[in-house]
């Protein structure tokens, strides 16, 4: 499979090594942009690798709101720490940004896979403690962050992702609002703030960090 050695899960492991684990007989999806790749709730019996292109995982409440939790670019994996869950439901939807290519793996084979390699098993534990501080994190910023710290933090994240602090965000102001649990104008009124205070740039959904340092120092505070 294609740029997989790139993603964490198969770190360390050559191109033969990872295709002698991944075998032949696994089937490969096509989502297009917008379509639900995972929904909220759904049991997770399988380990989702992606591909191609870019999802944006947001967890949604009965009341109608969303809150935006991150977006994986490929090759990456969706949602590793709920595979070997007692409650294995997925806690997000997964939403394809653009055109994706999703590898699902059935538990069963991927369990299989872990047994019989120890380098692919210790890849995999030290993803989902990495998730489990990443969360951590994300549960921190959610709950005493301001709207300022919640962009910066998903700024800088893009920003990681793309490797460049120029990069385009897919999605639109509205759908950005819903991601954060904020209104519109609010989300507005906060990023012309920031780039009033020269921390970014932006032309229509094309964005440039221009003082990442300070953008950071934001994030991490957090108040």
């Amino acid at each position: 499979m294609e740029n997989l050695n790139q993603c964490m899960l198969f770190s360390g492991m050559s191109d033969e090594e990872i295709q002698k684990v991944i075998g032949q007989k696994l089937g490969v999806r096509t989502y297009k942009n917008g379509d639900k790749v995972i929904s909220q709730g759904d049991d997770c019996n399988y380990l989702y690798i992606l591909l191609d292109g870019e999802v944006s995982n947001s967890m949604s409440h009965v009341s109608g709101k969303n809150m935006y939790i991150e977006s994986i670019s490929a090759p990456g994996v969706i949602a590793p720490a709920i595979l070997y869950a007692e409650i294995n439901k997925f806690p997000v939807d997964v939403t394809a940004v653009g055109t994706v290519r999703v590898l699902p793996i059935p538990r069963v084979e991927f369990t299989y896979m872990l047994q019989r390699t120890p380098k692919l098993l210790l890849n995999f534990l030290q993803m989902i403690s990495n998730r489990g501080a990443f969360l951590s994190a994300k549960v921190r910023t959610l709950c005493f962050g301001t709207i300022k710290s919640r962009i910066a933090g998903y700024l800088l994240e893009v920003s990681a992702q793309h490797g460049s602090l120029e990069f385009e965000i897919k999605h639109t102001q509205q759908e950005l609002a819903n991601m954060f649990g904020v209104t519109r104008p609010a989300l507005s009124k906060t990023i012309k703030d920031m780039i009033d205070e020269g921390l970014i740039e932006s032309k229509q959904k094309s964005y440039l960090i221009t003082n990442k340092k300070e953008l950071f120092r934001i994030f991490r505070d957090r108040n």
